[in-house]
């Protein structure tokens, strides 16, 4: 899947590249393309459009979206999407009009989970996304800047501070055992290195105090990290200045654990790539598996053929075992009508044949066999030569259950005319 992640700037595109193959990514090409206005804004995204990507994902800014840590007494996801709107509307002193939440989980506890939820106008929301979708470049994913930094951070690097310096749009955010503890949109500019490095300490104090690693990214990263003193993410990192300066689109095509994903339409609510790269690979295991067993069935059918086909046909030349089968199979069946248990027409009535008194004259009209029922109906000189029959009927091995139905004498009155049913015996057994 070839991904595009673009981070959409205040006068500048930071566009990323990715290709996503059984679950790995490849990151391709890092951008940086500078607009003056709307116009050439939507001329660099027109020319991003035409390579066609597979898959757009983009960040909102933490300025338009307010958000709130939660501490809720469940796991299940189906039940915090439930809750986690009403819990966090009910935090905030008015509710946004027409609100998009989104809402991801930090930390499971003994009694619950830890979530990080945000909620943003949907005035804002589309307002933001409108240069992409005019230009045709719809995202799958909306996150919130700057949490996909987080997965260009190392684990290793322990409690860190994260300072993304960009323009009008700073922020930062804090990660403390592991996972986001603070999240703040800094007021100051970061074309003010001196003001905005003073707003991030007093935050820091606020939000318990300063961690022991700071790190600044961005595209106004380099005189951020000097004025406070912190770590610059390439260094870091160990990674370019391009990859710095795009560190939102590059985290966004990387799509690791960190980040949420708003509601955008244009595909699932909290929708992640992950969970479809996985679904792919899973039916393409499963049909190169189903295929293996057919193919296995077959052969094994086919090596069993000439076997059968010679121990069912002793004595034939055998030069197309399944054809001579089936043709052999056809001729049986049209040659014979069973009982049910296996009992031919012809073994019938041989066994009526030999049952029947020769002294008993009859003709017979009619025998049918449907299933396990046999009907027999025809003349007879007398009532007494009806019941004969009906006693040898009932002596067969095979019968039981004889009825005389529908006896009566003749128009003319020289015969009797009878009708007898008979039932298949159970198993086969012998009278």
């Amino acid at each position: 899947m070839r991904i595009l992640a673009i981070d959409l700037g205040e006068r500048e595109l930071r566009v990323a590249r990715a290709v996503r193959t059984l679950g790995a990514v490849r990151l391709g090409a890092v951008e940086r393309i500078a607009f003056a206005d709307r116009a050439e804004l939507s001329a660099a995204l027109e020319r991003l459009a035409a390579s066609r990507p597979q898959a757009v994902v983009t960040a909102l800014p933490a300025a338009l979206v307010t958000h709130r840590i939660l501490t809720l007494p469940f796991r299940g996801r189906h039940r915090l999407a439930a809750t986690v709107p009403f819990e966090l509307l009910g935090q905030l002193p008015a509710a946004p009009d027409d609100p998009v939440i989104a809402f991801e989980r930090l930390a499971r506890t003994e009694g619950g989970t830890v979530v990080l939820a945000a909620v943003a106008r949907r005035a804002d929301v589309d307002a933001y996304l409108q240069p992409l979708v005019a230009a045709g470049l719809a995202p799958v994913r909306l996150d919130l800047a700057p949490l996909p930094v987080w997965n260009l951070v190392p684990a290793a690097a322990g409690d860190t501070a994260l300072v993304l310096a960009d323009g009008q749009r700073s922020t930062l955010s804090v990660r403390r055992g592991g996972r986001i503890a603070g999240l703040r949109a800094l007021a100051a500019a970061a074309g003010e290195p001196g003001e905005l490095a003073a707003e991030v300490r007093w935050t820091l104090a606020a939000l318990g105090g300063a961690p022991p690693t700071v790190v600044a990214t961005g595209p106004d990263a380099g005189p951020v990290a000097a004025a406070l003193g912190a770590v610059p993410l390439r260094e870091l990192t160990s990674t370019t200045a391009d990859v710095e300066a795009g560190a939102v689109a590059v985290g966004l095509a990387a799509a690791g654990r960190q980040g949420v994903a708003f509601d955008v339409g244009a595909g699932t609510p909290g929708a992640s790539l992950r969970p479809v790269a996985a679904l792919v690979l899973l039916a393409l295991v499963l049909g190169a598996l189903d295929l293996g067993l057919v193919r296995y069935e077959l052969s094994r059918r086919d090596a069993a053929l000439p076997r059968t086909a010679s121990e069912a046909l002793p004595g034939t030349r055998l030069v197309a075992p399944r054809a001579q089968l089936e043709a052999a199979v056809a001729s049986a069946l049209r040659q014979r009508t069973r009982l049910g248990d296996g009992t031919t027409i012809l073994e019938v009535l041989r066994e009526l044949s030999t049952r029947v008194p020769g002294t008993v004259s009859l003709d017979l009209d009619q025998l049918t066999v449907d299933g396990d029922a046999l009907d027999l109906r025809g003349r007879a000189a007398s009532f007494d030569t009806v019941e004969a029959l009906r006693r040898a009927l009932a002596s067969t091995p095979f019968l039981t259950e004889v009825t005389a139905d529908e006896t009566r004498a003749t128009v003319d009155g020289r015969g009797v005319e009878f009708r007898l049913r008979a039932a298949r015996r159970p198993g086969g057994a012998s009278s």
